[in-house]
């Protein structure tokens, strides 16, 4: 009986994958799997989140999982999960380093190409915590250098050959007398090609949570959040309700406004996993244990970035970057606070443009060609 509810959880996430992405949902991937109480939640998982990766997820069996690398290019999804676990006071000392190779592929109508290689540099750790409290600081450093001769067609700017997403922030987190759980958290940095070059480049995110526990594994999840270089309603304040729901030790989802999130697990070495942010942030993968150290996975994800490019004519303008990716990789699990990830994949429907929103894609646009991708990611934490 309990074979058949997993099987059957299986399918509506199936049904969920098939929904977000309808010719890919076998693509997808996940945390390894997870304890009931906690599930990554999604708000802003782009640009504007804490350099906190993920709440690690552990096996019933008592092994230690790192965090499966996120997305090449699709930011990691950390969003609010280190906010909404229902423990207080476990803040690991973290450090994430991955690097990101694109071949040169063609823009369309210019007689150029563009390839580039990203790097991101990560760190996390705690300042001060107990079982009550919880203070940290995080720091992050995405850099993007290219290898183009392109033009920006409207403008006829060159493209630029560096951009940067640089940001520092802190979290706190106090667990109140009845069991409820709140939260803040600032961030200060710049995304741009010429990083706190003047103010108009700097960036500036904020965050407010509360988590209402609803028995023993279920709570109540409110947000808000705002930032000032979001896909969705950039600089107002956004905010969110959600209900965690984990009936059972392989299955867990959280479904609410702005944000939602299944996890299942329909065998012990399986993991699926479907996440959406607005606008375009969908995230959906699935992950495979062949061994006790590794495992291996694949994945769909869609999503943006955005800069202010320095030089722009309209200070409320930003650079964004869409695309698409199927990836492919192997984690492996060297020792209790280091793993290893290698990847690769398919990047498509890639374009740039400039403008305050999505629905200005028109502008400065740049399209590019279909290019593969291969990616390596080294994980610490203590």
């Amino acid at each position: 009986m309990v074979r058949g509810n997993r099987l059957a959880a299986a399918a509506l996430a199936a049904a969920l994958l098939s929904a977000a992405c309808p010719d890919l949902w076998a693509q997808t991937s996940a945390e390894p799997a997870p304890v009931p109480d906690k599930v990554p939640v999604v708000l802003d998982p782009k640009v504007e989140q804490p350099a906190v990766s993920p709440a690690t997820i552990e096996e019933g069996r008592g092994e230690p999982i790192h965090t499966p690398a996120a997305p090449v290019g699709s930011v990691n999804q950390s969003g609010l999960a280190s906010w909404m676990s229902p423990t207080v006071g476990h803040v690991p000392l973290h450090a994430d380093y991955r690097a990101v190779w694109f071949p040169d592929e063609p823009v369309s109508g210019q007689p150029t190409n563009l390839g580039y290689v990203e790097q991101d540099l990560s760190l996390s750790f705690p300042i001060w915590q107990d079982s009550e409290n919880e203070w940290s600081a995080s720091s992050h450093v995405r850099a993007e250098v290219f290898h183009t001769g392109a033009m920006l067609p409207d403008t006829h700017e060159p493209f630029p050959n560096e951009l940067w997403n640089i940001h520092l922030g802190t979290n706190y987190r106090h667990l109140f007398d009845n069991g409820w759980i709140g939260g803040a958290s600032v961030n200060l940095g710049s995304a741009s090609d010429k990083p706190f070059s003047t103010i108009n480049e700097m960036v500036v995110g904020a965050n407010l949570s509360l988590r209402v526990p609803q028995g023993e594994h279920n709570a109540w999840l409110f947000t808000l959040n705002y930032s000032t270089n979001s896909e969705f309603l950039n600089g107002i304040p956004i905010p969110g309700v959600a209900y965690f729901y984990a009936p059972v030790d392989w299955f867990q989802a959280t479904i609410g406004v702005p944000f939602a999130s299944i996890i299942v697990r329909p065998l012990d070495d399986l993991t699926l996993q479907l996440s959406y942010a607005p606008i375009t942030t969908i995230h959906a993968r699935a992950t495979y244990r062949l061994l006790r150290p590794v495992r291996i996975y694949t994945a769909f994800d869609w999503g943006p970035e955005s800069y202010f490019r320095a030089e722009r004519l309209d200070e409320r303008e930003r650079l964004f970057y869409y695309d698409k990716r199927l990836t492919a990789g192997m984690q492996v699990v060297l020792s209790q606070h280091v793993s290893l990830d290698l990847s690769g994949g398919y990047d498509f429907d890639r374009f740039y443009f400039e403008g305050k929103r999505f629905t200005d894609r028109g502008h400065n646009r740049l399209d590019l060609g279909e290019a593969p991708y291969a990616a390596l990611r080294i994980d610490i934490r203590f």
